[in-house]
């Protein structure tokens, strides 16, 4: 199957206070966005499209394993779109990722293509639990506390029929989405879950740095 990987790496990461785009700034020794790149590279997934700010040159040399550059839209929406239409035509598989989640183990990723294969479901999202009692509130007052047993916390990548998801994005541009596999169920898809990992979490704040760069220096990556 021919695949394709967009990379989303347009945000500015402002809340880490770094001079420049998180995506950019050296975990241990290479960019953040490598990490992802360099994952797929692995997967040996056929074309990498990676979704850069316009002027990503200043903070950034491309990893030799990118095809393709598209740019990034005022929201993470938008810029999936770009990555999408980047693809090629003939791609049938696409992985989409957010490259402030550097560790996501491999083998999660190579069940799911195998469950596309088969036809099982037409997009896949890695998940965990989630552990915390969960609690909807309208402002600070409690309005209901939802079973968590039924409530799981989505991750990237996630796994598309290509062609399918490119005409999703298309027919529902107008309605707003956070998350790409909402895209397809709302779209009337088969949607499932792989099973996720603590280690693909998502760096957003200062202490996510800190917890990666631990994880870099100690070793503590070497199992996934």
């Amino acid at each position: 199957m021919k695949t394709a990987a967009v990379i989303l790496g347009g945000g500015r990461g402002a809340r880490l206070g770094f001079p420049q785009p998180k995506q950019f700034v050296l975990l241990g020794n290479r960019p953040l966005v490598d990490y992802s790149i360099e994952k797929f590279v692995a997967l040996k997934v056929d074309v990498i499209v990676a979704v850069l700010i316009n002027d990503y040159q200043k903070y950034y040399q491309l990893h030799p394993a990118i095809s393709l550059v598209a740019p990034a839209g005022k929201i993470r929406q938008e810029s999936v779109f770009n990555g999408l239409k980047a693809c090629p035509e003939e791609t049938e598989v696409v992985f989409i990722h957010d490259s402030a989640r550097p560790f996501f183990p491999l083998r999660n990723i190579e069940e799911g293509i195998e469950l596309l294969k088969k036809k099982e479901f037409e997009a896949l999202a890695p998940a965990i639990p989630s552990t915390d009692t969960l609690v909807e509130v309208q402002g600070r007052r409690v309005i209901s506390f939802p079973n968590r047993q039924k409530i799981y916390r989505t991750q990237t990548p996630q796994i598309f029929l290509y062609p399918k998801i490119l005409k999703a994005y298309e027919n529902l541009k107008e309605q707003s989405f956070t998350d790409d596999l909402s895209v397809a169920h709302r779209a009337g898809w088969r949607c499932g879950l792989i099973e996720g990992s603590q280690m693909n979490f998502k760096i957003t704040t200062e202490f996510d740095w800190h917890l990666a760069e631990d994880l870099l220096s100690s070793g503590g990556l070497e199992f996934i």
